[in-house]
Order: structure tokens, then C-alpha cells, then sequence
């Protein structure tokens, strides 16, 4: 994970050059899914859509494995889109109509240039909402709207209203009113999640039903460590909540009306905190204008760099370039993910289908100056896969060549799902490497 700073009070964390919204979604949702978990329904929430007339969320299902005609949803366009995931996925799983929903929350977006100080931060988040037992129960979700919008874009341009009318108009008489019909009927909190910039001015009412704000609200230690990572932003601080607080946390979601989550924190996830996170530092300017394909890719001499890829022929090959699905010989075992009629060691004619792992063992490497890249040179690794089977894959997430992130013959990798060609007209996924 890459930081930059524009101030002190100012960090925020963004992708690398080969990652964008769905290599950070399913390198978030393939840590918590596997072939057992049989989910039903998947959500994707995000206020910054790739593809127009493409569902985020069937790409991601395929991309994960998922059953085929699985129910899948978009919820796009607002910050307040991953709560409105959360909260309709609740209200089917308790309706019966669906047993395991996966859902994704991610956002990438990068403020304009020369105003970084808007620290917006790129993440995405997975969780699965169930009838069994898992990390908390929601114990109500309620949404209260408001057609009264501080901020929004048309014909994109950006609106934006007086931020005092914006305060009283908008924020005030609404999250009040779902203050007052939600909170003091759920009884007591071990923490308080008011997700909007104008939570201050809640404290009085929240005082006045007998809340201690000094130990009950919780700190937004998300937007401080991450960024404002938008429609992902409030689960994430859930997520924070449920990693750090016992007993019961209730959430408020503020954006055109307020999502008003409770629920009950039954264990403890075992696995890293968000407060644990490790970061790169960005060392320059001219690094993180790269970063963000400015600079150099918008300039007048830049030649762009195509490689021809057909969605055809990825879907014919889906199985292979996307499942890392292989032929192991039945007489000797050896591994082979190109098709093959013949085993190329014994000459054998009987395969079966096996799923190639994704951690490995250096077996060379070299280094490749000629391809595109913004931080050459590319790293081309020959991984001998554990379990059988042998790929070239390119380094990835090697900004700064450090003794701890350079492959050397015998280290042990492990692959990652990212994009070949940095500043492409299509998507173009493949299986990189990092070391581990």
C-alpha cells in the first residue's frame, strides 16, 4: 500500500501503477471466500465506477469463481453507497431470500492536481453477510432519506452548496430526526460511528438522551491512517469498531439522508488491524504524478503502448489465465497450464484437471528494460508453483528496490491479481508476483 503526504495532517493512500477498483476488490474478497463458502448474492458499491453498461458485480463474481447466474447488484454512485449495500443485503438474508451475500465496497479516485490535500484515499473492503454465525449480528438497519444534497455533480460539474445552510438544511434536520426514532430505543453502546464531517453538531442531542460523547464516539482513525475512501469509507470504520470495541456499535452514515446501522460485536476477527496496515512512502512528486498516470502519460511526446488482447480470447481461455486451472499427467504427474495432446516428460496422452496454487518458489529471473513501464525495469520471474506446474510472471509492487522486496533465485512469492499494461483502453488482467 502506497502513502502520500501533501502535509503532515494530510496522507492518503493510493494504488500502485498495475492496481486499480477490481485488483484491490478481489484481493479483498478472495481472503475471505473460498470454495466452501457457498455465497448466493454479491453486491458491489462504489462512488467511482470503471466500466458504463458493465455490472461491477457479475465481473466480480466471475473474476472470484462465483456460481454462475448468481444474483448480482450494482449500488453506485454516492458515499453512502456501501452502507445502502450492507443494509439491503441485511434485510434479504433476514427475509430468507438469500443465505450468503458477499459484498465488495472500493473506491479509487484521485483529487485534482495541486489539491491532494482533499486526502482521497483508495481502498476496498469484503464482507459477507450471513444466517450463520460470523464476527457481529446487526441488530437493526434503518435509512432515513433527505432530498437535500450539500454537494453533488451535473453534467459534471460540481455543485456545491453554503456550507452553514448545508449543516442546518441537510445534515442537522435529518440525522437528528433518525437520531431521536433509532438510538434511544437500542439501548447502550460501546461505540458510536457518525460518519460525515459535520458530526460535531450532534453532540447536544446525543448528550441530552444521556450518551457520553468523550468515551462513546468514536474517532474516524480510518480517514487519518487511509484517506476518505468514500462508499467504503463507513464500513471500513465499522470494520475498526468491531477490531477494537465490545458490546454493541451503532452507526450513523450520513449522505442525502442517513443509514443508521446497529449491531452486536460477537468475537474478534484473527487477523491483521487496520491500525497494523504497512505503508510505502511516496519519495516524490514526479513518483506519484506516475502513479496516477499524469505527467509523462499526458504529455504531447508520449506514445501509448497497446498489447492486443481480445475479450474473446479471454473467455476462451478463462480457465487457464483467470482460474489457473492446469493438466497434470496421470503416469508421471508433471504439471502443464498451456494445453497440451502429449506430456512433454513421458509422452503420456491422460491428464486431469487440477487448480494451480498461488505461492511459489523462484526458479530464475531477469530483468526486462524494453516493456512499458513507469518504474523500469520489469522483473520477470520463473515460478515453480508448490503442488506442480511452472509460470513467468512479472514483479509487481516494486516502486523502490529495497533488500526486502528483491526476488532472489529460491525466494518464495506469491501471485496477485493485476493489470499488464499500465495505461490501457481495456481491461487486460493477469497474475503477477510479490515477494513474501
Amino acid at each position: 500500500m502506497l502513502q502520500s503526504s501533501s502535509t503532515v495532517k494530510s496522507q492518503h493512500c493510493i494504488c500502485y501503477v498495475d492496481e486499480d477498483l477490481f485488483t484491490l476488490s478481489f484481493s479483498a474478497a478472495s481472503k475471505i471466500i473460498d470454495e466452501s463458502c457457498a455465497i448466493d448474492a454479491i453486491f458491489f458499491a462504489t462512488s467511482t465506477p470503471v466500466f458504463k453498461e458493465r455490472y461491477h458485480a457479475s465481473f466480480m463474481a466471475d473474476l472470484l469463481g462465483l456460481k454462475q447466474g448468481i444474483f448480482a447488484m450494482d449500488i453506485i454512485s454516492t458515499a453512502r453507497a456501501g452502507t445502502d449495500a450492507l443494509l439491503l443485503a441485511d434485510k434479504l438474508v433476514n427475509a430468507g431470500q438469500y443465505k450468503n451475500i458477499l459484498l465488495i465496497a472500493a473506491n479509487v479516485d484521485f483529487a485534482a492536481i495541486g489539491d491532494e490535500n482533499q486526502s482521497s484515499g483508495h481502498a476496498a473492503m469484503a464482507m459477507v453477510i450471513s444466517t450463520e454465525k460470523g464476527l457481529a449480528e446487526i441488530s437493526s438497519s434503518e435509512s432515513f432519506s433527505s432530498s437535500f444534497a450539500e454537494e453533488f455533480y451535473y453534467k459534471g460539474q460540481k455543485t456545491v452548496y453554503d456550507l452553514r445552510f448545508s449543516r442546518s438544511a441537510g445534515f442537522k434536520a435529518n440525522i437528528e430526526n433518525a437520531w431521536i426514532k433509532t438510538a434511544p430505543q437500542n439501548g447502550k453502546f460501546g461505540g458510536i460511528i457518525i460518519n460525515s464531517p459535520y458530526a460535531r453538531m450532534i453532540l447536544g442531542i446525543m448528550k441530552k438522551s444521556g450518551f457520553d460523547t468523550d468515551k462513546q464516539l468514536l474517532k474516524d482513525n480510518v480517514k487519518s491512517m487511509v484517506g476518505n475512501t468514500a462508499a467504503c469509507h463507513a464500513l471500513l470504520l465499522l470494520i475498526s469498531a468491531i477490531e477494537n470495541c465490545n458490546g454493541s456499535v451503532l452507526l450513523f452514515d450520513y449522505m442525502n439522508g442517513t443509514n443508521v446501522i446497529s449491531l452486536k460485536i460477537k468475537s474478534k476477527p484473527d487477523i491483521p488491524k487496520l491500525a497494523n496496515l504497512e505503508f510505502i512512502n511516496i519519495e516524490s512528486y514526479h513518483d506519484y504524478l506516475k502513479l496516477r498516470k499524469q505527467g509523462d502519460f499526458t504529455d504531447i511526446n508520449y506514445r501509448h503502448q497497446e498489447m492486443f488482447s481480445s475479450e474473446m480470447m479471454m473467455e476462451r481461455e478463462k480457465g487457464r489465465l483467470l482460474y489457473l486451472m492446469a493438466d497434470e499427467c496421470t503416469k508421471c504427474h508433471s504439471v502443464f497450464l498451456i494445453k497440451i495432446a502429449r506430456c512433454n516428460h513421458c509422452h503420456g496422452k491422460e491428464f486431469f484437471e487440477k487448480k494451480l496454487q498461488r505461492k511459489g518458489t523462484v526458479y530464475t529471473l531477469t530483468s526486462e528494460l524494453y516493456f512499458p513501464s513507469s518504474f523500469p525495469p520489469i522483473n520477470m520471474i520463473v515460478i515453480d508453483i508448490d503442488g506442480g506446474g511452472r509460470l513467468t510472471l512479472q514483479q509487481t509492487d516494486d516502486l523502490y528496490s529495497t533488500e526486502e522486496n528483491k526476488i532472489k533465485i529460491g525466494d518464495r512469492v506469491e501471485l496477485v491479481y493485476r493489470k499488464m499494461i499500465e495505461n490501457d483502453s481495456k481491461p487486460n488482467y493477469f497474475w503477477k508476483c510479490i515477494k513474501i
